[in-house]
């Protein structure tokens, strides 16, 4: 077992050292926004985080900034959602990673629920997409669980949900 502190040692290093290494088993992010990952000699193989399962709990997980890892050897899982190679994980998570700069900036703390300001009124234009998105909000715990509950991508939904925080229109509490 290997553990470390992801204020030290960052998430994109940790990943490459683990892809190349060559070694399988899981790696389990204690953050926020953490989750877990397999990897078999060299490749991602599967990505959880909360409901999130595939490409979109590994773009989460490319959002990590902090917290403590653990990684446990030969550990399998349950069913295989990813096919990621070691240099094009890395490309991606490092893409993924800086993509996610201003949202992180626009949405710091994930326990926070979203809630509507009284700036916000029913005449409000959106798109189909914003109105499902916000449609979310008032039964959301948290900005983790509204995440957790949408169809899109966790980048794709807060991209979505700034322009309104942005504006005022929607708040964090």
């Amino acid at each position: 077992m290997v553990r470390g502190d992801l204020n030290v040692f960052p998430f994109l290093s940790v990943m490459q050292m683990f892809l190349t290494s060559g070694r399988s088993g899981r790696l389990s992010i204690d953050h926020v926004r953490g989750g877990q990952l397999w990897i078999d000699r060299g490749e991602i193989i599967h990505a959880e985080v909360g409901r999130l399962r595939g490409d979109p709990a590994l773009q989460l997980l490319s959002s990590l900034d902090g917290g403590t890892f653990t990684f446990e050897a030969d550990q399998h899982p349950a069913q295989r959602t990813l096919s990621l190679r070691r240099d094009s994980a890395l490309r991606r998570m490092l893409e993924d990673s800086e993509a996610w700069t201003p949202l992180l900036r626009a949405f710091p703390d994930w326990n926070q629920r979203l809630r509507f300001t009284a700036r916000w009124n029913e005449a409000q234009p959106v798109t189909r997409p914003q109105y499902r998105m916000l449609h979310l909000i008032p039964d959301s715990t948290s900005v983790r669980a509204l995440l957790e509950r949408t169809q899109e991508p966790p980048r794709t939904a807060l991209d979505t949900l700034r322009p309104f925080l942005l504006a005022g229109l929607i708040e964090l509490v």
